[in-house]
């Protein structure tokens, strides 16, 4: 069964990646097609928009994305393709 936001509408994963420069993400494809910049995907997520993601404190104090571990390889962002 497909896990649900409060209004019913299905959430979203993120199905692909970008890496800036430096090779850290920067942003973030979903599979409705939509592109969300690193503050988008984390305001996203933490509006429980995406299913595959999560949210963590770093050592910097600032929140970092990553990958939920699911068990599935495939959904790891360093296993996603590039956009």
């Amino acid at each position: 069964m497909a896990k649900r936001k409060e209004n019913g509408s299905k959430k979203e994963k993120f199905v692909a990646v970008r890496k800036n420069s430096d090779g850290n993400l920067c942003e973030f494809k979903s599979d409705t097609g939509k592109v969300y910049d690193y503050e988008m995907a984390v305001e996203a997520i933490e509006q429980g928009k995406i299913e595959n993601a999560m949210l963590f404190t770093g050592r910097d104090g600032k929140q970092h994305i990553r990958s939920k571990n699911d068990g599935d390889d495939q959904s790891k962002f360093s296993s996603m393709k590039e956009f």
